[in-house]
């Protein structure tokens, strides 16, 4: 498993359908790869060479984008409350 498809899992986890998550990863990638100066995240790395805590972050990252990503395309979503 791959960083990416760790962090999509993740989405998926908390509701989204695989072909959601990869569309918010889409997004995600580009945001998430400037949170920290001078350093790209290895998103098609195995996932393991990252430890748990750092997943917890970047999910972190993740939700507002996810959040505004349902709200644009599934304003109605059962699992929105999951992003929020």
């Amino acid at each position: 498993m791959t960083t990416r498809e760790k962090l999509q899992s993740m989405l998926v986890n908390n509701g989204m359908f695989e072909s959601q998550a990869k569309e918010v990863m889409e997004i995600a990638i580009p945001e998430l790869n400037n949170l920290v100066e001078d350093y790209q995240i290895t998103f098609d790395r195995p996932a393991s060479e990252y430890p748990s805590v750092i997943y917890d972050i970047l999910f972190l990252a993740i939700k507002p984008i996810a959040l505004k990503w349902i709200e644009e395309k599934m304003p109605m979503a059962w699992y929105k409350p999951m992003f929020a």
